[in-house]
């Protein structure tokens, strides 16, 4: 994951796992001079959870997607985080990591697709906490034909999201338009489960089970869809332990067998003990 400072800020650094302290104070990992910047303002932790943000200082001004950050968050590809007045945005380690090789003049969905599982999940802007079915094909803009947007500046018909069993395509409809997909500008892409796209100040999610993550061949099966996503690793599970051998009864005799020892032994010494 990288880190990119909208403003300059900071060089673009690539985040690993473990901890990445943020603050103004030597011995952080990214160094932010800036007012307003906590000597220990934040740390991004990455392990087997995901990508978390947690805030170190309380009196830190921090945000994700302009949403006011007290504790913690959990963080994707594409949001924007502010440490008072910095921003930063989280991209995949390089922009080429996005496919944009589109078929060109591609505008329809596949007929008789089944894809009525691919939706788009608001984070911010009029569809916020909405879920839109793309079906076969969704035109974005202001258009009331499709999904329609509350940024002054789209045009009527800003994109479109094209469906096939095979991919999922992004198209800008304008010579010159953009889409933030992950927090990389881009005209056209392949699209992957957990994509996040930003159309001005309309933030969604893109929720395609069965389809493939990043890095993955062709689509699975809505039925076998893998149970991890992109933030998540894969737990391994422990060989289950094999079970104990069955009695075959034998064991019970020696028991019944000693216990009669035992019970003569105590009678004997009862009856001697008499005389």
């Amino acid at each position: 994951m990288r880190l990119s400072f909208s403003n300059g800020e900071h060089a673009d650094v690539i985040v690993d796992n473990g901890v990445t302290g943020i603050g103004s104070a030597q011995g952080n990992a990214i160094l932010l001079g800036t007012a307003g910047v906590a000597p220990w303002h934040a740390r991004i932790v990455i392990d087997k959870r995901g990508m978390i943000l947690e805030v170190l200082d309380p009196q830190a001004r921090t945000h994700v997607n302009a949403r006011p950050i007290q504790e913690r968050a959990l963080l994707r590809l594409g949001d924007v985080v502010n440490f008072d007045a910095v921003a930063a945005v989280l991209k995949p380690d390089h922009d080429a990591i996005i496919d944009t090789r589109v078929p060109a003049g591609q505008t329809e969905g596949m007929p008789g697709t089944e894809v009525s599982r691919v939706v788009l999940r608001g984070l911010s802007g009029a569809h916020f906490g909405k879920t839109i079915s793309v079906g076969a094909r969704l035109l974005i803009g202001s258009d009331r034909g499709g999904l329609g947007l509350d940024d002054p500046d789209s045009s009527a018909q800003n994109a479109v999201l094209v469906v096939s069993s095979e991919a999922i395509h992004l198209k800008n409809l304008e010579p010159s338009g953009r889409t933030e997909v992950n927090g990389v500008s881009v005209h056209d892409a392949v699209l992957h489960p957990g994509d996040q796209l930003v159309f001005g100040r309309n933030r969604f999610i893109l929720e395609a089970p069965g389809y493939p993550v990043r890095g993955q061949g062709m689509p699975t099966p809505a039925n076998e869809a893998p149970a991890i996503t992109q933030t998540l690793d894969a737990i391994q599970m422990a060989d289950p332990v094999a079970p104990a051998p069955e009695d075959d009864g034998s064991g019970i005799w020696w028991l019944i067998l000693a216990a009669g020892v035992i019970g003569l032994g105590i009678a004997g010494l009862l009856w001697f003990g008499n005389y």
